[in-house]
Protein backbone atom coordinates (compact mmCIF):
# COMPACT_ATOMS: atom_id res chain seq x y z
CA UNK A 1 0.00 0.00 0.00
CA UNK A 2 1.26 3.14 -0.74
CA UNK A 3 2.03 5.77 1.88
CA UNK A 4 4.31 8.37 0.68
CA UNK A 5 1.41 11.26 0.52
CA UNK A 6 -0.81 13.00 2.70
CA UNK A 7 -4.51 13.18 1.50
CA UNK A 8 -5.66 16.97 1.46
CA UNK A 9 -8.96 18.98 0.13
CA UNK A 10 -8.65 21.97 -1.44
CA UNK A 11 -11.59 24.44 -3.33
CA UNK A 12 -11.80 24.74 -7.10
CA UNK A 13 -12.24 28.31 -8.21
CA UNK A 14 -16.31 27.88 -8.57
CA UNK A 15 -16.63 26.26 -4.69
CA UNK A 16 -16.51 22.67 -5.34
CA UNK A 17 -14.81 20.42 -2.64
CA UNK A 18 -11.87 18.60 -4.58
CA UNK A 19 -9.92 15.65 -2.86
CA UNK A 20 -6.05 15.10 -3.51
CA UNK A 21 -2.74 13.12 -2.44
CA UNK A 22 0.09 15.06 -2.22
CA UNK A 23 3.46 13.55 -2.13
CA UNK A 24 6.70 15.50 -0.87
CA UNK A 25 8.02 18.87 -0.13
CA UNK A 26 10.14 19.55 -2.36
CA UNK A 27 10.53 23.10 -3.89
CA UNK A 28 9.53 21.66 -7.64
CA UNK A 29 6.24 20.81 -7.70
CA UNK A 30 3.77 19.28 -10.28
CA UNK A 31 -0.03 19.33 -10.61
CA UNK A 32 -1.17 15.83 -12.30
CA UNK A 33 -4.73 16.12 -13.79
CA UNK A 34 -6.15 12.67 -14.89
CA UNK A 35 -8.11 11.08 -18.04
CA UNK A 36 -11.36 10.85 -18.60
CA UNK A 37 -10.93 6.84 -17.92
CA UNK A 38 -8.77 7.44 -14.67
CA UNK A 39 -8.50 9.12 -11.56
CA UNK A 40 -5.73 10.36 -8.98
CA UNK A 41 -4.21 6.85 -8.12
CA UNK A 42 -3.69 6.41 -11.87
CA UNK A 43 -0.29 8.77 -11.24
CA UNK A 44 0.85 7.07 -8.30
CA UNK A 45 3.57 5.09 -9.65
CA UNK A 46 4.77 8.41 -10.96
CA UNK A 47 4.28 10.09 -7.96
CA UNK A 48 6.83 8.37 -6.13
CA UNK A 49 9.36 8.22 -9.29
CA UNK A 50 9.04 11.97 -9.41
CA UNK A 51 9.88 11.56 -5.25
CA UNK A 52 13.15 9.92 -5.82
CA UNK A 53 13.94 12.56 -7.86
CA UNK A 54 13.10 15.69 -5.67
CA UNK A 55 9.64 16.38 -7.21
CA UNK A 56 6.93 17.00 -5.28
CA UNK A 57 3.39 15.91 -6.68
CA UNK A 58 -0.34 16.81 -6.08
CA UNK A 59 -2.49 14.32 -7.98
CA UNK A 60 -6.61 15.18 -7.38
CA UNK A 61 -9.70 13.90 -8.47
CA UNK A 62 -11.61 16.10 -10.80
CA UNK A 63 -15.36 17.10 -9.65
CA UNK A 64 -17.38 13.80 -10.02
CA UNK A 65 -14.44 11.75 -9.36
CA UNK A 66 -14.03 9.53 -6.35
CA UNK A 67 -15.19 12.22 -3.38
CA UNK A 68 -14.22 15.50 -5.15
CA UNK A 69 -18.12 17.91 -5.69
CA UNK A 70 -18.42 20.37 -8.24
CA UNK A 71 -19.00 23.82 -7.47
CA UNK A 72 -21.48 26.50 -9.52
CA UNK A 73 -19.91 26.37 -12.66
CA UNK A 74 -20.83 22.58 -13.35
CA UNK A 75 -19.94 19.19 -13.77
CA UNK A 76 -17.44 19.64 -17.05
CA UNK A 77 -15.77 22.77 -15.94
CA UNK A 78 -12.41 21.19 -15.13
CA UNK A 79 -10.67 23.86 -15.64
CA UNK A 80 -11.82 25.54 -12.21
CA UNK A 81 -10.65 22.16 -10.39
CA UNK A 82 -6.89 23.17 -11.75
CA UNK A 83 -7.22 26.72 -10.74
CA UNK A 84 -7.74 25.37 -7.26
CA UNK A 85 -5.57 23.04 -7.28
CA UNK A 86 -2.80 25.87 -8.11
CA UNK A 87 -3.36 27.89 -5.65
CA UNK A 88 -3.22 25.05 -2.79
CA UNK A 89 0.54 24.65 -4.13
CA UNK A 90 0.82 28.30 -3.98
CA UNK A 91 -0.36 28.42 -0.54
CA UNK A 92 2.40 25.79 0.87
CA UNK A 93 5.29 27.34 1.72
CA UNK A 94 7.93 24.96 0.19
CA UNK A 95 7.19 25.09 -3.43
CA UNK A 96 8.78 27.55 -5.31
CA UNK A 97 7.87 26.36 -9.14
CA UNK A 98 4.76 24.92 -9.55
CA UNK A 99 4.71 22.71 -13.51
CA UNK A 100 0.96 21.40 -14.65
CA UNK A 101 0.58 17.63 -16.19
CA UNK A 102 -2.64 16.81 -17.59
CA UNK A 103 -3.56 13.78 -19.54
CA UNK A 104 -6.06 13.72 -22.32
CA UNK A 105 -9.31 15.19 -20.57
CA UNK A 106 -7.12 16.91 -17.83
CA UNK A 107 -4.83 17.55 -20.55
CA UNK A 108 -7.26 19.96 -22.30
CA UNK A 109 -8.11 21.63 -18.68
CA UNK A 110 -4.31 22.67 -18.05
CA UNK A 111 -4.14 24.65 -20.93
CA UNK A 112 -7.69 26.10 -20.83
CA UNK A 113 -6.51 27.12 -17.10
CA UNK A 114 -2.84 28.29 -17.67
CA UNK A 115 -4.68 31.16 -20.00
CA UNK A 116 -4.81 32.56 -16.32
CA UNK A 117 -1.37 32.64 -15.57
CA UNK A 118 1.74 34.38 -16.13
CA UNK A 119 5.43 32.31 -16.68
CA UNK A 120 6.42 34.01 -13.02
CA UNK A 121 3.52 31.69 -11.73
CA UNK A 122 3.19 28.76 -13.59
CA UNK A 123 7.07 26.94 -14.48
CA UNK A 124 5.27 25.45 -17.63
CA UNK A 125 2.66 22.89 -19.12
CA UNK A 126 3.24 19.27 -19.71
CA UNK A 127 -0.22 18.38 -22.54
CA UNK A 128 0.28 14.80 -22.68
CA UNK A 129 -1.83 13.48 -25.42
CA UNK A 130 -4.80 16.56 -25.06
CA UNK A 131 -7.99 16.85 -26.20
CA UNK A 132 -8.29 19.84 -28.22
CA UNK A 133 -8.36 23.32 -26.62
CA UNK A 134 -8.75 26.73 -28.23
CA UNK A 135 -7.40 29.65 -27.88
CA UNK A 136 -3.52 28.09 -26.98
CA UNK A 137 -2.36 31.48 -29.15
CA UNK A 138 -3.19 32.91 -25.92
CA UNK A 139 -0.85 30.96 -23.54
CA UNK A 140 2.13 32.84 -22.22
CA UNK A 141 3.36 30.14 -20.54
CA UNK A 142 5.94 27.08 -22.21
CA UNK A 143 4.01 24.01 -23.43
CA UNK A 144 5.45 20.71 -23.88
CA UNK A 145 3.47 18.85 -26.09
CA UNK A 146 3.66 14.73 -26.12
CA UNK A 147 1.77 12.13 -27.70
CA UNK A 148 1.68 9.26 -29.74
CA UNK A 149 1.97 9.11 -33.60
CA UNK A 150 -0.65 7.31 -34.63
CA UNK A 151 -3.22 8.06 -31.68
CA UNK A 152 -6.52 9.79 -32.43
CA UNK A 153 -5.69 12.99 -31.06
CA UNK A 154 -2.16 13.48 -32.97
CA UNK A 155 -3.38 16.00 -35.51
CA UNK A 156 -4.87 18.29 -33.17
CA UNK A 157 -1.69 18.02 -31.06
CA UNK A 158 -0.38 19.25 -34.19
CA UNK A 159 -2.03 21.92 -34.63
CA UNK A 160 -2.06 22.84 -31.17
CA UNK A 161 1.63 22.89 -31.06
CA UNK A 162 1.67 25.02 -34.43
CA UNK A 163 -0.60 27.90 -33.06
CA UNK A 164 1.30 28.27 -29.45
CA UNK A 165 3.06 31.15 -29.55
CA UNK A 166 5.05 30.93 -25.98
CA UNK A 167 8.16 28.58 -26.10
CA UNK A 168 7.44 25.17 -26.96
CA UNK A 169 8.23 21.82 -27.84
CA UNK A 170 6.48 18.68 -29.18
CA UNK A 171 7.33 15.08 -29.07
CA UNK A 172 5.93 12.37 -30.45
CA UNK A 173 6.09 8.38 -29.44
CA UNK A 174 5.53 5.54 -31.25
CA UNK A 175 2.31 3.79 -31.49
CA UNK A 176 -1.02 4.35 -31.02
CA UNK A 177 -1.39 4.66 -27.07
CA UNK A 178 -3.11 7.96 -25.81
CA UNK A 179 -2.55 9.84 -22.46
CA UNK A 180 -1.68 7.85 -19.61
CA UNK A 181 -2.00 4.97 -21.63
CA UNK A 182 1.81 5.78 -22.42
CA UNK A 183 2.77 4.50 -19.02
CA UNK A 184 1.93 0.97 -19.87
CA UNK A 185 3.95 0.61 -22.86
CA UNK A 186 7.71 -0.09 -23.43
CA UNK A 187 8.00 4.09 -23.63
CA UNK A 188 7.54 4.64 -19.60
CA UNK A 189 10.86 5.02 -18.93
CA UNK A 190 12.09 7.30 -21.71
CA UNK A 191 8.47 9.15 -21.03
CA UNK A 192 9.02 9.87 -17.57
CA UNK A 193 12.53 10.81 -18.22
CA UNK A 194 11.03 13.18 -20.42
CA UNK A 195 8.76 14.84 -17.40
CA UNK A 196 11.50 14.84 -15.40
CA UNK A 197 13.89 16.87 -17.63
CA UNK A 198 10.91 19.47 -18.40
CA UNK A 199 9.99 19.85 -14.65
CA UNK A 200 13.72 20.43 -13.67
CA UNK A 201 14.54 22.79 -16.61
CA UNK A 202 16.54 25.95 -14.74
CA UNK A 203 16.08 27.87 -18.28
CA UNK A 204 12.40 28.03 -18.20
CA UNK A 205 11.06 30.82 -15.58
CA UNK A 206 10.14 30.21 -11.63
CA UNK A 207 6.38 28.87 -10.83
CA UNK A 208 5.79 30.77 -7.69
CA UNK A 209 6.38 34.71 -7.61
Amino acid sequence: MNTNFKEVNFTSADGGDIKGSLFGSHPDIVILAHGKIFNKESYYDLCDILLKNKISSLTFDFRGYGNSKQGGAGPYAYGEDIIGAVKFAQSLDFVKNITLLGSSMGGGAVLNASKLYKPSEIKSVIALSPVYAEGVDFIEVPIHYIGSEGEQFAEGIKKMHAMTKSPKTLRFFKGAAHAQNIFGTEAKDELISLIISYIKDENISTGKA
